[in-house]
């Protein structure tokens, strides 16, 4: 890569030694102009954009220091050396202030030329090297967004305790707003007040869901969940409005855009509900509305939540209470609560309309099915939504449930597998590092540390495990190295003593007596 330079000073002589001097001794920095005074170095930084510029502080006209100033405001980017005499000293500090790199006293020396601009290339690969993991580092995070932007609408549905994580939410998604609404998309052929075809039109949407996305991310500030068989959940980021009625009518034309939008992507019919307005940390609320809104549109193409009536509906705060239960339940792997959990998720759900009843447990399977996947279960089936599209959608609540009980069943077998070998690994790395550590002063925390996993419970598991508490290990480990050394080695008793971890002679051989049945001098003789 060649660096572009401008050299700019109002005698001919020192622009000719610069151009000498670079050209038989910098074949990566490339000469691209030159100017005699501030006002043409100024058009040359505007036209040329050089990397850098070398830059006289005394010149007729605009001076190097206000030169430096003025382009600076164009680009910042721009390193500048600059050349002085003795007696300019002053204007060199004024001009370092700005963040001049490196100044030169005349007349030029080749070698602190030639040091003072591969110094500057040196700051300019740094940065470019910066600006290119950056663009790496965007790239990456747009990649991941999406997801992110899943795992916050997967954790309103379950009304997971994501309030500690809303700061970071915030950040992330560049939140300003300390609230908002939900809209739920349901794609599919109302015939008779009932929603028809949800299998073609829940495999439509996942072909379309990308084109979707985009057409609503492109439009407006909005986190976008993913595709639910045939419902995408969305979430707007507002400020609290000053005029509810001014806002329920923004928000209903809004979705009115993105139903049309999401009819042309798809070629299926959509219907959106409409949930109120809450905070960031209420958004549940929010969602349910959005539901309650869908189920009693009867066709129509949008519904808001303060245009239905209202009428009883499941306990939001029960529902969530339970699922929460399950969740921890299911991650535990304690199969016969996961399934108490679960059946009681089941009695809440029969509080529904009928017609709304499979939606709810589909949801509830797919938060199931993203926390396996979470958790690393390995399955082929863990969120390959296409898999099972088929083979739920038309199932009634009963089907469904005698489905859900099939396939959590098979999921906590596997998670209370590898809860097992992770408790197994545990105490493999810790045996090992005992077997390597034992002669420092080792203690029960150093080890669970070493292992992550709490002081009590490991301790729990290791006696579980091994048929000896820490303390017994670690004394057995040391007297079996001992005898090792006591055969082996030219040691003294009380060398050996030291090398096994233990500071009293006395207290070693009373220990080792104890442990092995005789002395270790005794043991020495046998």
């Amino acid at each position: 890569m060649k660096y572009r330079l401008v050299v700019v000073d109002d005698e001919e002589i020192v622009i000719n030694a610069v151009k000498f001097i670079v050209e038989k001794n910098m074949e990566n920095v490339e000469i691209i102009g030159t100017a005699k005074n501030g006002r043409e170095a100024i058009e040359a930084a505007i036209r040329l954009n050089p990397d850098i510029m070398l830059m006289d502080i005394t010149m007729p006209g605009i001076n190097g220091v206000d030169a430096i100033k003025e382009i600076i405001e164009h680009n910042s980017k721009i390193k500048f050396v600059i050349l002085s005499a003795y007696e300019q000293f002053e204007y060199a500090k004024e001009a370092v202030g700005l963040g001049v790199q490196d100044y030169l006293l005349k007349p030029i020396n080749r070698y602190k030329l030639i040091d003072a601009l591969n110094e500057v290339i040196k700051t300019l690969e740094i940065e470019h090297s910066k600006r290119i993991k950056e663009i790496e580092n965007m790239e990456k995070l747009q990649n991941v967004l999406p997801i992110l932007e899943q795992g916050f609408i997967y954790s309103i549905l379950m009304n997971r305790d994501y309030e500690d994580e809303i700061s970071k939410y915030k950040e992330l998604f560049e939140l300003k707003e300390e609230g908002g609404y939900l809209l739920v998309i349901e794609f599919g052929e109302y015939d008779s007040s009932t929603l028809k075809n949800k299998i073609g039109s829940g495999v439509k949407l996942q072909k379309s869901y990308n084109l979707i996305r985009d057409s609503l991310k492109f439009k407006y500030k909005c986190l976008v969940g993913p595709a639910i068989i045939n419902r995408i959940i969305v979430f707007v980021s507002k400020d609290h409005p000053s005029d509810e009625y001014e806002f329920r009518l923004e928000t209903i034309e809004m979705a009115e855009y993105i139903a049309e939008t999401a009819m042309k992507k798809t070629g299926v019919e959509c219907y959106i509900g409409i949930g109120g307005y809450y905070h960031l940390k209420e958004l549940p609320y929010s969602y349910e509305e959005a539901l309650k809104a869908l189920r009693d549109s009867n066709g129509q193409a949008v519904t808001h939540i303060k245009d239905v009536k209202n009428e009883n509906r499941m306990e939001l705060d029960v529902y969530n209470t339970i699922g929460k239960e399950l969740l921890v339940a299911f991650e535990s792997g304690n199969e016969e609560k996961t399934l108490v959990y679960l059946n009681k998720i089941y009695d809440a759900i029969s509080c529904l309309p009928t017609h709304d009843q499979p939606n709810k447990c589909i949801e509830i399977m797919v938060l199931i099915y993203r926390k396996a996947y979470e958790m690393d279960v390995k399955s082929d089936t863990v969120i390959n939504y296409s898999s099972y599209l088929e083979e739920i959608i038309g199932q009634d609540k009963e089907e469904l449930q005698r489905w859900s009980i099939r396939k959590v069943k098979y999921f906590v077998s596997r998670i209370s597998e590898m809860n097992k070998n992770k408790v197994s690994k545990a105490v493999l790395e810790a045996k090992n590092y005992i077997d390597i550590h034992y002669s420092k002063e080792l203690t029960l925390e150093e080890i669970s540390r070493v292992v992550s996993v709490s002081p009590q419970y490991f301790s729990k598991l290791f006696k579980e495990e091994t048929g000896f508490n820490f303390i017994e290990y670690l004394t057995n480990s040391r007297i079996e190295k001992a005898k090792e050394l006591i055969k082996n080695s030219q040691m003294t008793m009380k060398e050996v003593c030291f090398e096994v971890g233990y500071n009293d002679p006395n207290y070693f051989s009373r220990l080792f007596k104890k442990i092995v049945g005789v002395s270790p001098t005794d043991y020495l003789r046998k």
